[in-house]
């Protein structure tokens, strides 16, 4: 009898600590949870407050470009897209400002000017034909299909589900939509292209290093030349002049521009950042000259190109 007693006691004893060590396991388990959740919404509260300093120190780049806008024209930066830095305590700024004056005008585009964009950003010559081509069909108002080119029979047959403009482009972005505009090619060309640049001529002055090399004549040599001129003499007070490229069709450098692209990038120490371009239009002139924002758009970065299954251009 004492001896069944003393069985059950330890077998009781077993249970209950059996029933201890999993409370040990379960309450280690919480725990365990508890400190990833913490680390988790510390991380999550960090990198909101990370981003949110990011971006107003955008903002901050943003009112910087304006500020210096209305300065006296010998004050400016040149606004060719060159960059410029401010430290905002542990934020990086970088602020270009382009003039859209510096780009082609996408809608005033004629074929040889398309096709030797396509050629200055290292495109093949039958693909740049073939864009080139829709390009323009997508932009005249007729019907009648270019040598490569494709109208709404050929978007509706390829299966896009739309059919072509027969119209002015609205927006650079619209470029996207031309059957064979892959991705790659377009982040090439686009920083050229403009829906607000003036119809006929660029200004040489405030010209991409694509555009200029675009222009017949144009050599690399002769275009960073030029480019690396400009702005030596734009630090100096100095009056530039068009570069040697008799046949080129430019506008006089002192025209004044009426719509700029702003791009900020805001780099935190820690490395986290953000990115984005601001579209800005002028009202009025000389004293009483503004600047209105008339788009924001958040850059996200593409994908690369995969070139072993597609032809991309050679560094360099």
């Amino acid at each position: 009898m004492s001896s069944n007693r003393c069985c059950r006691s330890r077998f009781q004893q077993g249970i209950a600590l059996v029933i201890v060590l999993w409370l040990l396991v379960l309450l280690s388990m919480i725990a365990l949870h508890l400190s990833a959740t913490s680390r988790t919404v510390t991380r999550i509260s960090s990198n909101f407050v990370d981003g949110t300093q990011a971006r107003y120190a955008a903002d901050a780049g943003v009112q910087w470009a304006i500020w210096n806008l209305s300065l006296p024209e010998a004050q400016r930066w040149l606004a060719d897209g060159s960059f410029q830095q401010m430290q905002l305590d542990r934020v990086t700024v970088s602020v270009s400002l382009q003039d859209e004056n510096g780009k082609f005008n996408i809608n005033a585009m004629t074929l040889a000017q398309l096709l030797a964009l396509f050629a200055a950003a290292g495109i093949d010559e039958a693909t740049a034909s073939s864009l080139s081509d829709k390009i323009l069909d997508w932009r005249d108002a007729d019907d009648l299909k270019r040598l490569n080119g494709a109208e709404d029979e050929d978007y509706l047959a390829a299966g896009f589900g739309y059919e072509v403009a027969d119209g002015l482009f609205k927006s650079v972005e619209e470029l996207r939509k031309i059957m064979g505009m892959e991705e790659w090619i377009y982040q090439l060309i686009s920083p050229a292209l403009s829906t607000k640049a003036r119809n006929q001529g660029v200004n040489p002055l405030v010209a991409l290093r694509l555009v200029l090399l675009a222009m017949p004549g144009a050599t690399e040599a002769l275009v960073d030349q030029y480019i690396e001129q400009r702005r030596s003499d734009h630090e100096a007070g100095l009056t530039a002049k068009a570069p040697l490229l008799p046949t080129a069709r430019f506008v006089p450098v002192n025209t004044p521009g009426v719509y700029y692209t702003v791009e900020i990038t805001s780099t935190l120490e820690e490395g986290a950042g953000f990115r984005q371009k601001v579209q800005l239009v002028r009202s009025g002139a000389g004293d009483k000259a503004s600047y209105n924002i008339l788009s924001v758009i958040d850059i996200v970065e593409p994908p690369l190109p995969d070139c072993s299954t597609q032809e991309c251009p050679e560094e360099g």
